[in-house]
């Protein structure tokens, strides 16, 4: 019985080990393919190929392509939209935008409407594309307006909720619409127009 303990508790690293691997080739497959070949060529057959791996193995992780490809963008997308902080409310919510627009304008943007797209059809992935990739951009940015109220840049009693609204509605309307682009002249327009309308009133004597 010992011996056999033993035995389980050397064997549980490793187990665990391929399992890392293993999940981390299927998000890396998925973005290989959504790059290569766009949303429509993503299959778990095409993941399950290139991964290397059985699609009984991405059906344990994952019940759809949708929700590979969320986790997988979300990883990545994590690691290239940093939250500045450049001790102005003015300079990082200006950074952030302009760095959300530049990732938007390549390949990510067309992943982000076919995430959309996909949402709109299927409600339980809806739910969690909302949780897992909205509400994690809408906390983002609370969190630098936030500390402009801190910093005495906005006023105390400003609506978050709402400030955020008008920074992602026309960002999510150019992006889904294409009508205009997402440059850096918007990511100024954008940034002046929100924050003239929350400063702070000074009264003088």
């Amino acid at each position: 019985m010992e011996q056999s303990l033993q035995h389980t508790i050397q064997k549980t690293p490793l187990v665990q080990r391929r399992s890392e691997q293993a999940h981390q080739a299927i998000l890396q497959a998925a973005l290989d393919i959504l790059e290569s070949s766009g949303y429509r060529a993503v299959t778990i057959e095409a993941i399950a190929a290139k991964a290397g791996v059985g699609k009984k193995t991405i059906y344990r992780w994952w019940p759809s392509k949708a929700t590979v490809v969320l986790e997988a963008f979300t990883v990545r997308t994590a690691t290239v939209v940093p939250l500045p902080n450049e001790g102005s409310l003015r300079a990082d919510l200006y950074i952030f935008l302009e760095t959300s627009f530049r990732i938007l304008r390549d390949v990510t943007g067309n992943i982000v409407r076919s995430l959309m797209a996909e949402a709109q059809f299927d409600p339980a992935f809806g739910e969690e594309f909302r949780v897992t990739f909205i509400n994690a951009r809408r906390e983002a940015l609370t969190e630098l307006f936030k500390r402009g109220i801190q910093r005495g840049e906005l006023r105390a009693d400003s609506n978050l909720d709402f400030l955020v609204d008008m920074i992602y509605g026309p960002m999510w309307y150019r992006l889904l619409n294409r009508h205009a682009p997402l440059d850096e002249a918007f990511a100024h327009q954008l940034s002046d127009f929100v924050l003239s309308a929350t400063q702070p009133t000074h009264r003088n004597g």
